[in-house]
């Protein structure tokens, strides 16, 4: 069996992607416990980089450490969502006004471009589609972030980036919530480029909201099976 590590990149930052990757995709399901040691085999690494990588995730809210120092992954919870939501529909709303003033023309042609490029994913119905949506849907909010300019917004919403990133992929399961998504985006890209504030701050706010609607019925139904 070929190493899935390459040797010329950084050890623990692939083992922590593979990890990660693994976690959001399900591979290691929610409550599932690691073993550092199984995972070292698995990927053909010492321990060492296992550790240091499951440490970053355990940062990041993929992994949790019980009393008892076991290691197990993140259970999602209808009240994680809310918090967490509540949290970016506050940030998110100032970061897209902040955006519409502040933004270079090229930086809101981008944002438009990574609209387009959803929409024309959505009518090519690749089967990989949800993956490239939750990249791009990612790429979409991340520009809007980093246009507002205000690096200490920019901070507080990467503490949160990978769990989002989690919710999301979540979030992507449906078809029918990938163009209501994709719609959404767009109505905050016009006003973006139309350098209204106000309302792609209200359609910001609304988009958030709309998704941790759906995140918590989707987990709710997840409870129930």
């Amino acid at each position: 069996m070929s190493p899935l590590i390459e040797k010329k990149k950084s050890i623990h930052e692939q083992v922590h992607q593979l990890i990660k990757y693994r976690i959001i995709e399900g591979i290691y399901p929610p409550n599932e416990r690691l073993f550092e040691a199984k995972i070292a085999r698995e990927l053909q690494v010492s321990r060492s980089p296992v550790r240091e990588a499951i440490r970053t995730l355990e940062n990041e809210g993929l992994l949790i450490q019980d009393k008892q120092s076991r290691i197990f992954v993140y259970q999602p919870s209808s009240s994680d969502v809310e918090q967490i939501y509540q949290c970016r529909q506050v940030m998110e709303s100032l970061a897209v006004s902040l955006a519409a003033k502040n933004a270079t023309d090229k930086e809101l042609d981008h944002i438009l471009e990574l609209v387009q490029t959803a929409e024309q994913v959505l009518s090519d119905d690749k089967e990989e589609i949800k993956q490239e949506l939750v990249n791009l849907n990612s790429l979409f909010h991340d520009a809007i972030i980093e246009s507002s300019k205000n690096l200490r917004l920019q901070k507080q919403l990467n503490d949160l980036r990978t769990l989002t990133f989690f919710y999301r992929s979540m979030n992507m399961e449906d078809p029918k919530r990938r163009e209501e998504i994709v719609i959404e985006h767009g109505e905050i890209a016009k006003a973006l480029i139309n350098r209204k504030h106000e309302e792609a701050s209200s359609f910001m706010h609304a988009h958030i909201y709309t998704d941790m609607v759906y995140l918590i019925n989707y987990l709710d139904r997840q409870n129930q099976q």
